[in-house]
């Protein structure tokens, strides 16, 4: 394997880009997965999206990765938060992303496995990582999860819809826009990162009902033109809505259809009130 200044790296240049909103703990983890890379990145940026308290870059003493911090005052979502990363990005001279959710943390190796794919392909890289979910199983997953993008992807497609605020910006963006544009997504089986979902409990906020339905059509309507497996995904949720928690059916219900009616006539935005989100504790 090549390793950071190595012959194999020459014209290297990586931003590691790390998403973190109310989590602490598994941001630190995150970092120090990040700084232990067998190849770590040349730099880090940290987008801190409305934490309270605030992320400096005193608190991220465990980067031993040149480090910045860029804050937004809103919550604005991973859709509005990954279009702040990435924006950073396309003004930067770096040529490569590594982009991470705070609740991600790659094996040692990920990066150095990853650029191996990348440098060969390296103005179109778009390359993801396997996941280890928490129940131990692995997969792709094709979201927020430690892939490779290039810089020269990212001026040509634009950033991801901050519209879309929480739910499908992954789809819009990663499975859609950027492979409708021709790039090819490539998955390197070796490299690995765990995801400890640290967000999810035992409830489901009403918020996320009404931004899944909407989103959901929406990208179905606006982004696909076609039905694919809509009807099985929001059969999916309603059921979801109906049968995972005894109370309160009847104002999910009403929520997933605002959801669904602002989907249809493509109103996006921050249109229905969200409660900040704290990592699970122990």
């Amino acid at each position: 394997m090549s390793t950071a200044g190595g012959d194999g790296d020459v014209g290297r240049r990586i931003m590691a880009v790390v998403l973190t909103h109310n989590a602490p703990e598994s941001l630190e983890r995150c970092i120090r997965a990040i700084a232990s890379q067998t190849a770590p990145p040349e730099a880090l940026l940290v987008v801190d999206n409305a934490s309270r308290p605030s992320v400096s870059v005193e608190s991220l003493a465990v980067s031993t990765v040149p480090t910045r911090v860029v804050r937004s005052e809103t919550n604005t979502g991973p859709a509005g938060g990954y279009a702040l990363a990435l924006g950073e990005f396309a003004e930067s001279d770096f040529g490569h992303a590594w982009v991470l959710d705070d609740d991600m943390y790659p094996e040692p190796e990920c990066l150095d496995r990853l650029w191996a794919v990348a440098e060969k392909e390296p103005e179109t890289a778009f390359v993801f990582p396997i996941s280890r979910q928490p129940d131990g199983s692995l997969g792709l997953f094709p979201s927020w999860c430690g892939f490779i993008v290039a810089h020269q992807i990212v001026e040509a497609v634009g950033l991801p819809m901050p519209e879309l605020f929480w739910w499908a910006e992954d789809t819009e963006y990663l499975q859609c826009r950027i492979p409708d544009r021709g790039y090819e997504r490539k998955v390197v089986n070796d490299a690995i990162v765990n995801h400890d979902a640290i967000r999810h409990g035992d409830g489901v906020p009403l918020w996320k009902y009404y931004y899944e339905a909407r989103n959901m059509l929406y990208v179905h309507l606006y982004v696909k033109r076609r039905v694919g497996r809509y009807p099985k995904s929001v059969s999916t949720l309603f059921a979801r809505a109906l049968l995972r928690e005894k109370d309160g059916r009847l104002r999910r219900l009403a929520v997933m259809t605002r959801g669904l009616a602002d989907g249809a006539r493509g109103r996006l935005g921050i249109r229905y009130p969200v409660e900040p989100m704290r990592e699970r504790t122990p």
